[in-house]
C-alpha cells in the first residue's frame, strides 16, 4: 500500500516537473469572442513583444464592435511602438470620438500620453 502511494506521488511529481519545464505559454482565452477580450489579449501579446498578433487582436475587436474605443487605443499604441506616431494619433482621435464613458475617456487620455512618451524616447 505504501509503495503504491509513493509510486503515485512520484508520477505526479514527474508530471509537474515536465509541465513546468515546458516553453513559456501565453494564456489567452480564444473561446471568448468579445471586443473587450480581444483588447485584453492584444495588450498581453504586446507585452510579450508579439506586435503582429496584437494588431490582429485589436482589429478583431473592431470587427466585433467598430465603435469600441479601447480597440482604437490599443491599435494606436501599437502603431506608435512601430514608429508610426501619426497613424497612432489618428487611432487615438477616433477613440476619443467613440469613448462612451469616463473610463474609456481616461483610457484615451492615457493612450495619448503613451504616444507622447514613445515620441519623446524615440528622439533620444
Amino acid at each position: 500500500m505504501i509503495a503504491h502511494t509513493i509510486q503515485r506521488l512520484l508520477i505526479v511529481a514527474c508530471l509537474l516537473i515536465s509541465v513546468s519545464c515546458g516553453p513559456e505559454t501565453i494564456l489567452l482565452r480564444p473561446s471568448l469572442d468579445s471586443p473587450s477580450q480581444h483588447v485584453d489579449n492584444g495588450y498581453k501579446l504586446m507585452a510579450y513583444g508579439k506586435i503582429e498578433a496584437a494588431i490582429r487582436e485589436f482589429k478583431r475587436s473592431m470587427e466585433l464592435d467598430d465603435a469600441y474605443a479601447p480597440a482604437y487605443v490599443g491599435l494606436g499604441i501599437v502603431y506608435g511602438i512601430q514608429g508610426d506616431l501619426d497613424q497612432g494619433r489618428v487611432m487615438m482621435q477616433k477613440a476619443k470620438t467613440l469613448a462612451r464613458n469616463a473610463e474609456q475617456r481616461k483610457e484615451v487620455e492615457m493612450g495619448f500620453e503613451r504616444l507622447d512618451y514613445i515620441e519623446k524616447n524615440s528622439k533620444q
